[in-house]
């Protein structure tokens, strides 16, 4: 949104600026074409209004090809206001068309590449490089070709090698926020798989670690035993005596279906984080359904790879309920190639996966 309001400002300023310089004393004196002087302005707006209507924050993006149309438009509007000129063209500073293609130019840093940029600048500035010297050979002014040609090149160079640079700044800042997301988002995921993995695997011992490791490495440490160690070491044994007991009682995957087959013992190449997610997800299906659910689990290996399937039991057409929605991006997390799709009698969830050990792949069946 930002972008295309700076689009619009950038044409107001052309458009005005081209009126201006052609209404002035000096501006009116050397029109000799009065027609095309008028064509050459409404070609300039109507190149600014395609490219306002192009830079649509809603709309597809500025594609190089939108872009070269746009630059093409303000070239044929410089070109006709230096033939709207010919031969009584006395002041080339005082053209407006470079300076519109300079502004123009600054128009593709947040769009287009740096490189881009730059091909867009040689481009204007071949333009006004052949102006200049049409201009050099129809009129009587005693300034040298290169002047002429420095002249009118200028505000194209100068603001096209700025906004290719700004280009390759907004590029380089981007693509840093874009590495730094990276690398927090594979912290985040590495950390919560982690954390998942220890909860399913360990129970309350996987999370107790953090508590008991430094409460006993401080008292290797210090060698004494205070009041409040004892009544901490205490609160600590009690919940390691409890968390021990609901591990051995969480029992396997096999224990948390209603039925279960792997007669091929493909289960074993199940990691700890897949494991844990079937059983977060198995745990609430039955948690939100109810024992009518009837979660089941199969297994069976394949020739290239193993497959499985956790059916349960809902009304036809049901979608799972949205609080299953978390821990189907757990799945996701641990499983590639998630997908959706209606079974008779309610919602199967199918995966595949190495059998070797490696990562498995997921779909979902409905």
């Amino acid at each position: 949104m930002t972008a295309r309001m700076f689009v619009i400002a950038v044409g107001i300023v052309s458009v005005a600026l081209s009126i201006a310089l052609s209404l002035t004393q000096s501006g009116r004196d050397q029109i000799s074409l009065p027609v095309v002087a008028v064509a050459a302005q409404l070609v300039l707006a109507a190149s600014y209004v395609y490219f306002i209507r192009a830079a649509d924050p809603f709309g597809p993006l500025i594609s190089l090809s939108r872009f070269q149309i746009f630059l093409g438009g303000l070239m044929l509007a410089s070109v006709l206001n230096a033939l709207s000129q010919f031969g009584s063209n006395a002041l080339i500073r005082d053209d407006w068309g470079g300076v519109c293609l300079g502004l123009a130019l600054i128009l593709g840093a947040p769009y287009r590449r740096s490189s881009e940029i730059v091909w867009f600048t040689v481009q204007a500035v071949g333009v006004t490089f052949v102006l200049a010297v049409v201009q050099n050979l129809s009129s009587t002014t005693t300034v040298t070709l290169g002047i002429l040609a420095l002249t009118a090149a200028t505000p194209s160079i100068a603001i096209g090698l700025g906004s290719a640079a700004y280009a390759r700044s907004i590029i380089g800042s981007l693509e840093r926020a874009r590495r730094d997301a990276e690398a927090e988002r594979t912290r985040h995921v590495g950390a919560v798989l982690t954390r998942l993995a220890e909860t399913d695997a360990m129970g309350e011992l996987g999370s107790l670690r953090r508590d008991v490791v430094p409460f006993l490495t401080r008292l290797e440490q210090t060698g004494t035993m205070g009041p409040d160690d004892a009544v901490r070491a205490a609160e600590l044994a009690s919940v390691l005596r409890r968390a021990i007991v609901e591990r051995i009682s969480q029992g396997s995957l096999a224990d948390a279906v209603d039925s279960y087959s792997d007669d091929d013992r493909v289960a074993v190449h199940l990691d700890d984080r897949q494991t844990a997610a079937l059983r977060a997800l198995i745990r609430q299906i039955v948690e939100q359904i109810g024992e009518s659910a009837r979660p089941s689990l199969v297994l069976e290996r394949r020739e290239t790879d193993a497959r499985g399937s956790v059916v349960f039991a809902a009304p036809p057409g049901a979608v799972p309920p949205p609080s299953l929605t978390p821990f189907v991006r757990m799945v996701r997390l641990v499983f590639d190639q998630v997908e959706v799709v209606a079974v008779d009698g309610g919602i199967a969830v199918t995966f595949t996966f190495d059998p070797s050990g490696g990562r498995a792949a997921v779909s979902w069946e409905m």
